[in-house]
């Protein structure tokens, strides 16, 4: 019994600690990827975004999403990526939340 249920959690756990990113995350990297672009010393390979909170937690889509960009000297800033609904599409607001914050993003 307790083997299945060590199972059960750990697919749990596998199942909602991400892996694949989501639309909102995908979206919100690539616009921080772009605005950085345009910036010095960062890794643009190095950009990780917060995700859209999941439907059992959440049922309205975010409008703030956090993305932390390795620099290129070590460490990681964060930026705010402010999803913003225009007439048929999302334009993004872009600015930095936080300098060497780390790289590890809250959930």
């Amino acid at each position: 019994m307790r083997g299945g249920l060590a199972v059960a959690i750990g697919a749990l756990v596998v199942a909602g600690c991400g892996g694949v990113e989501d639309e909102t995350q995908r979206f919100a990297r690539e616009a921080t990827e772009s605005y950085l672009a345009e910036r010095d010393g960062y890794d643009l390979d190095g950009v990780r975004c917060t995700g859209n909170p999941r439907p059992w937690f959440v049922e309205k889509q975010t409008t703030v999403v956090i993305c932390a960009a390795r620099r290129q000297v070590g460490g990681c800033d964060w930026y705010r990526v402010q999803l913003v609904p225009r007439a048929s599409r999302v334009a993004t607001e872009i600015r930095l939340e936080a300098k060497d914050a780390g790289c590890v993003l809250p959930p």
